[in-house]
């Protein structure tokens, strides 16, 4: 069991995090086997907390075998639960910095469950160069806030949550626990290739200004303060989301676009921002955000497409919606499923098919349109062409060639969860979309 260090203030931060932030579900470590993870890790074991140590393999350097055999005999030694990820990083994700980490964040959502939490050992050092890398590519205020202590981690709904508690600690402070402690640790090469822009920022231009100025306490002060400013932004944004009649839609979600014309341009930019952080989705370039500002006021008779980030701004009658992607559906692959109108019937893009209330069992056969269908809903006294039903029915354009049509015996019974056919069950079965 490793010696406590007495006169660190770390293991009081740790202390201190946790009390702060407690896990819902189970703990994970973020471990490279680096200083920094190396120190979080020998913190958590004195303090005999429950955890599992996460090790993701980027295969990116001639060395990372060498590094994940380090940390096995750490964790082993430590009587530590280790995981391994091997991820495949594409250098095209924003660059070989940017790639890296976004498939290294990738794998901790792939491996935590709702309510589990990852620490991972960023510290104040950390927070400097994360401030001037954003500053130099031109951030925002939510961007300069730089990183938080806690934030939710992919999804939304902040089940899944990632904890700093080391973020007000010096490098230098984890550097002299290390060495007090006797721990190892391995050196990442590429920590010395100053085309890296963040090494650059720590070599060169970091020093230089630490020579002039306390640097890590201004950073840490503005960071703060610009966290601040960013959390009433946040705030804003979701009171105009509210009063633009936020909505959840069959897919994605909308809100009405008078109300949101009616804002200033800056608070609408602003709605955009927190409508797509709530959602859990990337921010997009400056430009793409101005391009989404300019289609809400287009023709009335246009139903415009902006991609932002990974999502779709559309525009449809007198709402403005934001979806997931769209892929692209191949009609020569695509043919018709068979359903017993119990179990999910899963489709194509991301869609269920289930059973609703009053859907009977049968032998029902799915497929899309085709074109040229009729259809006569239960309460009407005429068919019509499905074209002009689902015009009727208001069903966004998008979703026009992807709704399903349900068929019994040859019969078309049921279109989606929009309605039912004169010789369809009582009730629709329930479309839905998984993002």
């Amino acid at each position: 069991m490793p010696e406590r260090n007495a006169t660190s203030q770390l293991p009081q931060r740790l202390a201190n995090c946790l009390q702060r932030h407690p896990a819902q579900g189970r703990l994970w470590l973020g471990y490279s086997g680096g200083l920094d993870s190396t120190v979080l890790l020998h913190l958590l074991v004195c303090a005999k907390v429950p955890f599992t140590a996460l090790h993701v393999h980027h295969g990116l350097s001639a060395h990372a075998d060498e590094w994940l055999a380090h940390c096995k005999a750490v964790a082993g030694a430590q009587g530590v639960p280790l995981t391994i990820c091997r991820v495949r990083v594409d250098r095209r994700d924003g660059g070989l910095e940017q790639a890296a980490r976004n498939a290294r964040y990738r794998a901790f959502e792939q491996h935590m469950a709702p309510g589990d939490q990852i620490l991972l050992a960023h510290h104040a050092d950390d927070q400097v160069e994360t401030f001037l890398l954003r500053l130099v590519r031109g951030a925002g205020v939510r961007g300069l806030a730089a990183m938080a202590e806690c934030r939710s981690l992919g999804d939304p709904s902040g089940m899944r949550s990632l904890l700093r508690p080391l973020l007000a600690a010096s490098r230098a402070e984890l550097e002299r626990y290390a060495l007090e402690q006797g721990l190892s640790w391995v050196e990442d090469d590429s920590n010395a290739d100053l085309a890296l822009t963040r090494n650059y920022l720590r070599r060169q231009v970091i020093p230089a200004l630490s020579a002039r100025w306390p640097i890590g306490e201004r950073v840490a002060r503005a960071a703060d303060n610009l966290g601040e400013a960013a959390g009433l932004l946040g705030e804003l944004a979701a009171e105009d989301l509210s009063r633009c009649d936020c909505r959840r839609e069959t897919f994605g979600e909308s809100i009405e676009l008078v109300a949101f014309l009616s804002l200033s341009e800056a608070r609408r930019r602003n709605l955009l921002r927190g409508w797509l952080a709530r959602l859990g989705a990337k921010m997009p370039e400056a430009a793409h955000l101005q391009q989404a500002l300019w289609q809400a006021q287009a023709a009335e008779d246009a139903v415009p497409e902006v991609p932002l980030g990974d999502r779709v701004l559309r525009r449809y009658r007198d709402r403005l919606y934001l979806t997931p992607e769209l892929h692209p559906l191949n009609r020569d692959s695509e043919g018709e499923w068979r359903w017993n109108g119990v179990s999910e019937l899963r489709l194509p893009g991301g869609w269920t098919l289930r059973p609703g209330k009053d859907w009977p069992v049968g032998d029902y056969v799915v497929r899309f349109r085709a074109g040229g269908e009729r259809a006569k809903p239960r309460e009407r006294h005429h068919s019509q062409t499905l074209k002009r039903l689902l015009q009727e029915y208001r069903l966004v354009p998008w979703l026009r060639d992807r709704v399903p049509l349900i068929f019994q015996g040859g019969v078309l019974v049921a279109v989606g969860d929009l309605f039912v056919t004169a010789e369809g069950p009582v009730g629709p079965p329930q479309w839905r979309f998984s993002d």
